[in-house]
């Protein structure tokens, strides 16, 4: 029997990710009090809407995303990102 997908499960897969491809693991600087300034261009992040998710990646300061993988379930997202991972692994070997 598969197990839950949930939020830890793709956290710790986008982690992987920026880690892997030496982007930042937050997705915007903030200030002092914890404001935001401005995206960090490159990191990947988790993007949900409309009942799904999506692996999407910060295109310009001001916060523009551009989605990696088709929005879907977790477990849809999950495996994606897991096969995007497994397929920025072998591009680096």
């Amino acid at each position: 029997m598969a197990y839950r997908i949930n939020q830890a499960h793709l956290e710790t897969v986008l982690n992987s990710i920026n880690s892997t491809l030496g982007q930042r693991s937050k997705a915007w600087e903030c200030d002092e009090a914890g404001r935001p300034l401005k995206a960090n261009v490159g990191t990947y992040v988790l993007d949900y809407a409309y009942g799904g998710v999506c692996l999407a990646q910060i295109t310009n300061p001001g916060g523009g995303e551009r989605n990696v993988t088709q929005r879907g379930t977790k477990r849809e997202t999950y495996n994606a990102m897991r096969a995007f991972l497994a397929g920025v692994a072998a591009a680096q070997s």
